[in-house]
C-alpha cells in the first residue's frame, strides 16, 4: 500500500484521514545540504529531531524534548519515568502548535521508535517527515508505519497484513521535500519577543528616592532639561490613567471596608501599570504619578522600600519576565513551570492552587479565570465552559488581589496550554483540578508538594521568591515557621493602601 506520488502532485492536498500521513524522505546520497536547510526550518512549528546513535531502545523521547527546547538532565535528576516523558512532550508540541516533525537519518530508527513517533506526530496534530538517509531498503519500517505497528506481530516478520487499519504512508524524493516544506520567510521566522522590543521610556537616570509628594521636585532638581520634560509626560500622563481608573470604580470606593477598591487597585498595579514596566526606573515614576493622583481622590498610597533591600525599585515590576518564561519553558514538567508561573504572577504561595480547575484557564493560556465573588450568581466562568452547569464546590477561594479574569503575559501563555494539554491527555474535565500531585496523580495537589515544586524550579533558574521563603526568614518582623502569608501582589512589594474618610481618618 505504500505508493510514490507522481510528478506534480501535493501531498498535502490529499483529503484527510483518520491518522496523520507520515513522509518516507529518500535521501540515499545522504546529502550534505539537508542538514543545513534542517536546521534552517527549525522553530517551534518545525521540530528536528535528531536520534542519539548510542541511545537505548527507550530513550528516543529525550531526543524530542531535546528537539523541542527542553534540559532531558533536568528531567533524568526528578527521575521522570519514560510514560510521563512522552507525554510532557506531547503536551508542549501542543501547547507551540507545532505543525511539521522533521527526523534527521531516520534509519537509525527501529520499527518501534517509529511507530511512536507516528503517534505522537497524531497526538499533537502534526506532520511527520522520516529522512531516510540510508541505501537500505525502507519497506519493512514502511510496513511497519502504515501497518501502525502490527506488521511485526504477522506471521512473517515485516510483511503488511492484508486486514486491519492502515495509515497513509507516501514516499517521497529529497527535491519534492524541499517543494513542500520551504525555508519560512527571513521577516517572519523569528518573530521579535513581545517584550524584547526597546521602549522609548526605558532608558532612565538614576532617579532619587524621595516619597512621591517630594518625587516631583526632586526631579526637577537632579535631571538634566530635556530629560525632566520626558519624564514630566510619563508622569502626567500616569497621573491622567490613574484618575480614569478612579472613576470607572466609584461605587468601590464608596464602600471602603469591603475590600472591593484594593483588589480593584491591585489588579491594575500588577496587570497594567507596575508589573509591565520596561524597567525599575519606569516603575518607580508611575509609582509615584500613581500615588499623587490616588492621595487627590481621597487615597494613601504607601509604599515602604525599606525592607526590600537594595535597589527597592527593582521589586516592582513583575518576576514573570521573558527570560525567566524562557528558562521555565526548558522544564520537562509541564506542572512545574505552570506552578511557577502563576506563583511569580500573583507573588503568591500556592496555598489554594488546587481549587484552580481546568476551567478556570482559557485553551491558549492567555487567561487565568479565578472566581471571587462570594456571590454565587456572580460566578465568574470562562467562555468555553459557559453551558456547563456550575456548582458550589467548584467556586474558588479568592486571593485578595484578582478581580476574576487576570491576563497573562504572552510569552508565559504556552506554559499554562502546555500544563492545561497535559491534563486534558490525562482525562481531566473541565471540573478537574489544573494541578495534581505530581507524587501521586491520584491525589489532589497540596501546598506542601506545590510549595516543593516551585522552590525547586526556581532554584534552577536562579530565582529566589521572598514570599516562599521559609524557616530562619525574617518578614516583616517575625522570624517565620513555614511558608510567609503572603497572598497578596501588593503586600509582597510592601505596599498598602488606605481609604481616607472626610476629617483625614481611616475609613
Amino acid at each position: 500500500m505504500t505508493e510514490t506520488l507522481p510528478a506534480g502532485t501535493d501531498p498535502l492536498s490529499l483529503p484527510a484521514r483518520p491518522w496523520r500521513t507520515v513522509y518516507l524522505v529518500t535521501d540515499a546520497f545522504d546529502e550534505v545540504t539537508l542538514t543545513r536547510r534542517l536546521a534552517a526550518l527549525e522553530s517551534a512549528q518545525c521540530v528536528v529531531v535528531r536520534p542519539n546513535p548510542v541511545r537505548s531502545a527507550s530513550e528516543l523521547v529525550w531526543d524530542v524534548l531535546t528537539a523541542a527546547g527542553k534540559n532531558p538532565a533536568a528531567a533524568r535528576t526528578q527521575r521522570t519515568t519514560i510514560d510521563s516523558a512522552w507525554a510532557a512532550a506531547a503536551a508542549w508540541l501542543s501547547a507551540a502548535r507545532t505543525a511539521h516533525i522533521v527526523v534527521e537519518r531516520g534509519h537509525r530508527l527501529s520499527e518501534k521508535e517509529a511507530v511512536r513517533l507516528a503517534e505522537l506526530a497524531d497526538t499533537v496534530d502534526a506532520t511527520l517527515w522520516l529522512i531516510w538517509s540510508s541505501p537500505r531498503d525502507a519497506t519493512t519500517m514502511g510496513n511497519a508505519l502504515e501497518s501502525l505497528g502490527n506488521s511485526r506481530l504477522h506471521g512473517r516478520r515485516g510483511k503488511l497484513p492484508t486486514t486491519g487499519p492502515h495509515r497513509p504512508l507516501r514516499a517521497i524524493h529529497l527535491d519534492d521535500f524541499y517543494r513542500l516544506l520551504p525555508l519560512p520567510d527571513p521577516a517572519t521566522s523569528l518573530p521579535l519577543n513581545p517584550d524584547e522590543d526597546p521602549d522609548p521610556a526605558d532608558d532612565w537616570p538614576a532617579l532619587p528616592d524621595a516619597d512621591f509628594p517630594l518625587f516631583l521636585a526632586a526631579c526637577r532638581r537632579r535631571l538634566a532639561a530635556d530629560t525632566f520634560d520626558q519624564l514630566n509626560h510619563v508622569y502626567r500622563s500616569e497621573a491622567q490613567r490613574t484618575d480614569q481608573f478612579v472613576r470607572r470604580h466609584p461605587h468601590d470606593l464608596a464602600a471602603p471596608r469591603s475590600g472591593t477598591f484594593a483588589r480593584a487597585l491591585n489588579a491594575y498595579l500588577r496587570d497594567e501599570r507596575l508589573g509591565p514596566a520596561a524597567s525599575p526606573h519606569l516603575a518607580l515614576i508611575r509609582l509615584r504619578a500613581i500615588q499623587a493622583s490616588l492621595l487627590s481622590r481621597g487615597v494613601l498610597l504607601r509604599w515602604q522600600p525599606a525592607g526590600l533591600g537594595p535597589a527597592p525599585a527593582g521589586h516592582l515590576p513583575t518576576w514573570l519576565t521573558p527570560t525567566v518564561c524562557r528558562a521555565l519553558r526548558a522544564t520537562v514538567a509541564t506542572d512545574a513551570a505552570a506552578a511557577t508561573v502563576l506563583s511569580l504572577l500573583l507573588s503568591a504561595a500556592p496555598d489554594r492552587f488546587a481549587h484552580v480547575l481546568c476551567r478556570n484557564v482559557n485553551q491558549d493560556g492567555h487567561y487565568l479565570y479565578l472566581p471571587t465573588f462570594s456571590d454565587n450568581a456572580a460566578y465568574l466562568r470562562t467562555d468555553w465552559a459557559a453551558e456547563i452547569d456550575r456548582r458550589d464546590e467548584d467556586e474558588c477561594p479568592s486571593y485578595g488581589h484578582t478581580t476574576g479574569k487576570t491576563p497573562l503575559p504572552p510569552y508565559a501563555a504556552e506554559i499554562i496550554a502546555a500544563q492545561l494539554a497535559h491534563r486534558r491527555a490525562e482525562g481531566s474535565g473541565t471540573r478537574g483540578p489544573l494541578f495534581v500531585n505530581y507524587k501521586d496523580p491520584a491525589l489532589p495537589a497540596t501546598e506542601r508538594t506545590l510549595t516543593e515544586l516551585i522552590l525547586r524550579t526556581c532554584r534552577r533558574i536562579g530565582i529566589h521568591p521572598h514570599w516562599l521563603h521559609r524557616g530562619a526568614c525574617r518578614e516583616d518582623g517575625q522570624i517565620g515557621a513555614g511558608p510567609t502569608p503572603h497572598t497578596d501582589w501588593m503586600t509582597a512589594r510592601h505596599l498598602t493602601v488606605t481609604v481616607l474618610d472626610d476629617q483625614g481618618g481611616d475609613l
